[in-house]
């Protein structure tokens, strides 16, 4: 509740800062309340800050909402259109692993060392 109030104040601060120097190029005094200015842009970083801080909870929350179904998606439609892919890959490893039993090779290598 803090950062929003803080940053609200300095932003306040600033414009009444910014609005004072820039009127006084029309006329030939000083600008009066500028200093305002000063005040108001370190006091919206310390808001902002607070806010960030404040709210990255629900900010989180917001995006795992609204990305988890992307990626359900993404994951589900990966796993439909690479299983043939993965099948044929799978197989060629079993072939590879019965023929290379059925060899003689496996036996073979082990003792040696």
């Amino acid at each position: 509740m803090a950062g929003p109030v803080i940053f609200l104040t300095g932003a306040i601060c600033t414009i009444i800062g910014l609005i004072s120097f820039f009127a006084s190029f029309g006329s030939m005094e000083m600008p009066h309340y500028f200093w305002l200015a000063f005040i108001g842009m370190p006091l919206m970083f310390f808001g902002g800050v607070l806010c960030q801080f404040g709210f990255i909870g629900a900010v989180a929350r917001f995006i795992a909402g609204e990305t988890a179904p992307v990626a359900s998606d993404t994951v589900n439609y990966m796993a439909e259109e690479t299983k043939g892919a993965v099948e044929t890959v799978a197989k060629a490893a079993a072939k590879g692993v019965v023929e290379g039993m059925q060899s003689g090779r496996a036996d073979s290598t082990q003792g040696k060392g």
